[in-house]
């Protein structure tokens, strides 16, 4: 959409410059369509990357403008009209469309800078509203082309527009490296953060957690391998896949979850040792639940967690390390059961 916006842009200014076709009042016309198309296409395409539609409302309100503009060329031709008429248009449909993105879910710091330039982008056209209302009526086109606010109006509106592309451009590149970011960093069957991801974001959790408790569970599914040799692989693959929605979905954004083996999946949060069993056994309650059509309708999906808390001197790997003996002594035990930091604390899921 952004680079049918630009096409148009520049496909109106050729045919002004070109003057074709010949005929003034066409060639004035055509381009006023042709630009509020340019207008519709770059709010339709802002928007969209800030996930709202609103490509039938753009339609409607270009379609509405190009009518009252067409109505001041043929029907009642007023220069003055389809001028105010067109660039009070234009930056009512752009600061519309600004406000309904001032709300959105992205705020990188490149979004932010997009808000405000497309914001301030549709209210540059108030001002060329106003300040060609304030010439003498009625004006003259080549008199009007020559005079220095005019050309100060048309130098703003092109820096602007500059701005809002290279902006844009910015924008995407962020977004190409991101989407590589993320193929490096996310586990691609359960869109969670792989072991390398997970290490780095828990170390710079550390570094910054200060007195705050801190707890790190390691949770790995039960008979994992008799799944996969009973019911074939790609029936293990979904478990993990299942298994990783449950884990995000409870996780959340308050703390960081990764799979950091086959079966085995890590999870950091900010509580107690207490509230990180109840997650723990919250996790394993819904793992229990899941039946796949592929299984028999007797099988139930289990897990082990050992979970440690962060203590002062810890690094990741003396963290992972502390924590791993604690699942293996959770497996050890006879395996669906969670075990604490403290070696009495050993609870068997499903019971208090």
């Amino acid at each position: 959409m952004l680079a049918l916006a630009f096409l148009f842009y520049a496909a109106g200014a050729v045919m002004q410059i070109l003057a074709w076709p010949v005929d003034p009042e066409m060639n004035s016309a055509l381009s006023a369509g042709i630009y509020l198309a340019s207008i519709g296409c770059m709010a339709a395409g802002i928007l969209r990357r800030y996930g709202v539609r609103a490509e039938l409302a753009l339609t409607a309100a270009c379609v509405l403008l190009f009518g009252a503009v067409a109505y001041y060329h043929f029907g009642r031709p007023d220069l003055n009209g389809r001028t105010y008429t067109l660039n009070f248009g234009i930056g009512t449909v752009l600061c519309a469309a600004a406000w309904r993105i001032r709300r959105a879910t992205r705020t990188t710091r490149i979004d932010r800078c997009i808000f405000w330039v497309f914001a301030l982008f549709g209210m540059s056209f108030f001002p060329r509203t106003l300040l060609t209302m304030a010439l003498p009526l009625p004006f003259v086109p080549n008199v009007v082309g020559s005079a220095t606010f005019w050309l100060l109006l048309q130098l703003t509106l092109v820096l602007t527009g500059l701005i809002l592309a290279l902006a844009l451009l910015v924008a995407s590149l962020a977004d190409m490296i991101a989407r590589l970011r993320d193929d490096r960093d996310i586990d691609g069957l359960t869109g969670l953060w792989n072991r390398r991801a997970l290490d780095e974001r828990a170390a710079a959790m550390i570094g910054h957690a200060g007195l705050a408790e801190h707890a790190l569970l390691l949770i790995d599914i039960d008979h994992f391998k008799s799944i996969n040799d009973r019911y074939g692989h790609a029936t293990g693959d979904h478990v993990l896949k299942v298994f990783g929605g449950i884990i995000r979905d409870t996780v959340g954004a308050d703390g960081l979850a990764g799979r950091v083996g086959g079966e085995e999946f890590a999870v950091v949060v900010q509580r107690d040792v207490d509230a990180a069993h109840e997650l723990a056994q919250c996790l394993a309650d819904q793992l229990r639940e899941v039946r796949l059509a592929e299984f028999a309708h007797d099988h139930v999906i289990t897990a082990s967690t050992g979970i440690s808390m962060l203590v002062p001197g810890d690094n990741v790997s003396s963290w992972m390390r502390r924590t791993d003996a604690l699942l293996y002594q959770a497996k050890r035990d006879g395996r669906n059961r969670v075990v604490r930091q403290s070696p009495d604390a050993v609870s068997e899921f499903g019971m208090t």
